[in-house]
């Protein structure tokens, strides 16, 4: 099973949109993770153990819901919020980022400080608008990494084993990436 977007998921018009994108920026189109910062993902985090989260029907992800999660350090946590289930990739809903819940600065200092290496979510990022970013860039800085535009979620168990192929351009802000799940 995979958990990660294929180009033919996708919405022509958003397909048409990366066309036009310098090779870099079209890289963030599907899943993929965002190294504003322009890291080098170490190659040992390829395999490791996925948490999912169901937050279905929370508008803020906070601290309060992430202290509950059984971290052990290196994992990938991954938050189910439904909308990519419920509106599909890209589209205008998928896309509206106001009505898109989204994790609290809190939440995701609690989530680094146990050592998580990837946080996922089936939305277009953690958090929306001017966060977005700066969000990406904060994690990264702390050796965290957000994977963003998951999908299969409603498809898999809430503890699983993932390995995680990508392949980093040099100075591209984004790294496509594709989850199997295995074992």
């Amino acid at each position: 099973m995979n958990l990660n977007l294929k180009t033919f998921d996708m919405p022509e018009k958003l397909r048409e949109w990366a066309e036009k994108q310098d090779e870099h920026q079209a890289r963030h189109v599907g899943t993929h993770i965002d190294v504003y910062n322009y890291s080098d993902l170490d190659l040992s985090l390829r395999l490791c153990r996925g948490v999912v989260v169901d937050v279905r029907g929370l508008d803020l992800i906070g601290y309060e819901r992430v202290k509950k999660i059984e971290v052990e350090k290196g994992d990938f946590i991954i938050f189910r919020t439904g909308f990519m289930e419920k509106f599909g990739y890209g589209t205008e809903k998928y896309l509206n980022f106001k009505d898109a819940p989204f994790l609290t600065d809190e939440a995701v200092d609690s989530l680094i400080d146990r050592g998580v290496k990837f946080i996922g979510i089936d939305l277009h990022g953690i958090q929306h608008g001017k966060d977005h970013r700066k969000i990406d860039e904060y994690t990264e800085s702390k050796g965290t990494y957000v994977i963003e535009n998951m999908t299969n979620l409603d498809k898999i168990s809430d503890i699983i084993q993932l390995k995680l192929e990508w392949d980093q351009k040099e100075g591209a802000t984004a790294i496509p990436v594709e989850i199997e799940v295995f074992g």
